[in-house]
């Protein structure tokens, strides 16, 4: 079980109070793996999914920690992070309603690869992980749907990495919000500078310095650790080539 992050200030270090209530889910479904599934498979799987809600900024769970659940995004916006020895953190995958968090878990590997963070608070609906890895061993349907995505996860992850060694901050900055916008319903997004540069690798001093300029052309709004994203043509104009890559 790796340390948890000292460096993140006012973190919440329990990650196991996200408790649901045991119920099965009964509501409108958005998360679009789920909703792509045919009605017989889905109907297998109803019974076994929970929902939960997560707060923003809480941790699911923290690299090397056994994954009992598999969590499929509803509302909830999920950054993957790794942390470095000195503490400095980088983030590796976002995952929103077009996906689900725990493919190492489905593949086996019980233990999770990444520190995973509620970027945007919402709900999700989860999973045991022995369910998800039976029902995924039968082939069909969900095996597809689960290896489509973990196709389009791997190129998000091999974009990233060639956008946070090549592309300048403020390009980084447009299409990290772009992204995570296009995973969340909500047009205000309780972001803060010190976030946003845990995320993408950087000072907390550049994002301020970016969030500025992007407030002073009308592209965002920015009050109280809230971003709202007024000209999303101007921001998407701003983003480097990799947004459309990854969008």
């Amino acid at each position: 079980m790796s340390t948890y992050p000292s460096t993140i200030p006012n973190a919440e270090r329990r990650l196991d109070f996200h408790k649901s209530n045991g119920s099965p889910f009964t509501g409108l479904l958005t998360n679009k793996l789920l909703s792509s599934l045919p009605g017989v498979e889905f109907a297998q799987m109803l019974p076994y999914l929970e929902p939960v809600s997560f707060r923003t900024g809480e941790f699911i769970c923290e690299q090397g920690q056994e994954m009992h659940y598999i969590y499929f995004p509803e509302t909830v916006v999920i950054s993957q992070l790794c942390y470095l020895d000195d503490g400095s953190s980088t983030g590796v995958a976002i995952i929103g309603k077009d996906g689900l968090l725990g493919l190492s878990t489905i593949q086996q590997d019980k233990r999770a690869d990444h520190w995973a963070m509620a970027t945007i608070g919402g709900s999700a609906l989860r999973i045991r992980a022995d369910e998800i890895r039976r029902e995924f061993a039968k082939g069909g349907p969900v095996q597809r749907s689960i290896l489509t995505y973990a196709h389009a996860r791997l190129q998000q992850v091999s974009q990233r990495a060639v956008c946070n060694s090549r592309h300048r901050l403020e390009e980084r900055l447009c299409t990290w919000l772009l992204m995570i916008q296009d995973r969340t319903i909500a047009s205000h997004l309780p972001l803060t500078h010190e976030a946003i540069s845990q995320h993408l690798g950087t000072r907390r001093a550049g994002v301020t310095n970016f969030c500025n300029v992007l407030r002073e052309n009308g592209v965002i709004a920015y009050h109280r650790a809230m971003i709202t994203i007024l000209n999303r043509q101007a921001l998407e104009d701003s983003a480097c080539e990799c947004y459309r890559k990854m969008s």
